[in-house]
């Protein structure tokens, strides 16, 4: 059982304070925080027959000082969370999955419901949106494998965040000043989905970049990024179809300096170089 108090204008949780906490107000509207929570992870992700999203909304408006956090909302938790004088509790597994007939005092699901009710405390799960999100749960389960390239087993079908498309394209954003503008031009390109996540280099916090592009809107992507190389570092590009050299699926292409031709690149190669070629990176035998 994990469970964690978040002060939103604290920064305790990384996620929450660059998503929630970028401002210097100590609370926020409910509606507010859960269009940032959405942005984090959007709910589209989640599996169709999981139950994620605000399952308890108390009755508007409703302002969010602390954010409460859990893997479980148990009882035993719900007390933790009202010690701690929560307003919007966020658990990752759903307390409610199955439809409820009536709200008693019988079972411990439905008393968590009357509590958190009587007490104007909301309930938030992500689950398997978190759990299908770019850098998620399931890509941090992966990489405990050490080095290697993943992929989704089932493609999101969900229109705001589709994972179809022939490539994916990822950079960080080397100044914060220049995410908007970075983003802005991406999105205007047709065939471009666009996800973001929080990545560290060298100690210093940055925003990373997830683009999957169709065919032609990479080579647009491409060269936006060749006109405007102060705005990224840290590029790769993963092929998101069979390569024609290999039955593995996906194939990983970096882009990487004319310098470094001598090198044969593999799926564990770090190129750091400027970008002015393309290399197809390919299995090791």
């Amino acid at each position: 059982m994990l469970s964690a108090r978040v002060r939103l204008a604290s920064t305790t949780v990384r996620f929450v304070h660059s998503l929630i906490c970028s401002s210097s107000r100590s609370f926020m509207d409910l509606k507010a925080l859960l269009s940032s929570l959405n942005d984090f992870a959007s709910l589209s992700f989640a599996e169709s027959w999981d139950n994620v999203g605000l399952l308890v909304e108390p009755s508007p408006p409703h302002t969010v000082s602390t954010l409460f956090l859990t893997n479980d909302l148990t009882e035993e938790v719900m007390e933790e969370a009202l010690q701690k004088k929560a307003d919007l509790i966020l658990s990752y597994h759903p307390p409610i999955f199955r439809p409820m007939k009536r709200i008693t005092w019988k079972s411990w699901k439905e008393r968590l419901v009357i509590r958190a009710l009587e007490n104007r405390v909301g309930i938030y799960s992500p689950h398997t949106a978190y759990d299908a999100a770019p850098q998620g749960v399931n890509h941090w389960l992966a990489k405990g494998l050490g080095v290697c390239t993943s992929r989704p087993i089932h493609p999101s079908k969900a229109p705001d965040h589709p994972t179809e498309g022939t490539h994916r394209v990822e950079f960080n954003v080397t100044h914060a000043e220049d995410l908007d503008k970075v983003i802005s031009a991406v999105k205007g390109i047709a065939g471009v989905s666009v996800t973001s996540f929080s990545a560290r280099t060298d100690d210093e916090e940055q925003t990373r970049l997830s683009l999957n592009c169709t065919q032609q809107a990479l080579m647009q992507v491409v060269a936006f990024l060749s006109q405007n190389r102060q705005f990224y570092q840290k590029t790769e590009i993963l092929s998101l179809e069979k390569g024609p050299l290999s039955k593995l699926w996906p194939c990983a292409l970096v882009l990487g300096a004319a310098s470094c031709k001598a090198q044969r690149p593999t799926f564990t190669s770090q190129v750091k170089c400027p970008i002015t070629t393309f290399w197809m990176l390919l299995p090791r035998e």
